[in-house]
């Protein structure tokens, strides 16, 4: 047992990853959901699907991103596909890995603070690496104005050398 009364296996063990996420996440980069958000277990043993937006829901981007704004004492991960249209007409789908760590998270000790938000990003790992194997973004959200669909696009779009026809985002408002 170390000094701090975790032992290293608490520390390393990290959860396992339901098929039903693997499977989700490839939904989402094949384009047949547009996003999955997934959340630990109570125990922290294993990483499941908690909610699947699909094409057919209007105004997905609002309920996203009320979804994760009211979860503050907790972390989620997510899977977005990012479908728009540069201003040259060019097509793009990207995709995002959005990892969902709000500064509002607390906990009685502030050991076990950080031990939840570092898990945040270190259990996020296998999905991160997917997600970057597929071409995926990784982004790193702590507050609600890291999730509105601006700063997400800005993410996604980084690199354009066009502007983002903004039109082409109806589907998601």
């Amino acid at each position: 047992m170390e000094p701090s009364g975790i032992t290293k296996t608490e520390i390393l063990k990290d959860p396992v990853v339901a098929d039903e996420v693997w499977q989700a996440m490839k939904d989402v980069s094949k384009s047949r959901q547009l996003a999955v958000v997934f959340r630990p277990t109570e125990d922290e043993s294993e990483i499941v699907v908690e909610q699947a937006f699909g094409w057919e829901a209007s105004g997905m981007w609002v309920k996203l991103e009320q979804h994760l704004a009211a979860i503050d004492q907790d972390i989620r991960w997510a899977a977005i596909n990012m479908p728009y249209l540069t201003t040259s007409g060019g097509k793009r789908n990207k995709l995002i890995f959005l990892t969902w760590v709000p500064d509002t998270l607390t906990r009685p000790k502030m050991r076990e603070s950080v031990r939840v938000k570092f898990n945040g990003v270190q259990y996020g790992g296998p999905m991160r690496k997917q997600a970057a194997t597929d071409g995926g973004t990784l982004y790193q959200a702590n507050d609600a104005s890291d999730i509105t669909l601006d700063a997400v696009l800005a993410k996604a779009a980084k690199f354009e050398r066009d502007g983002i026809d903004r039109d082409s985002l109806a589907q998601l408002l």
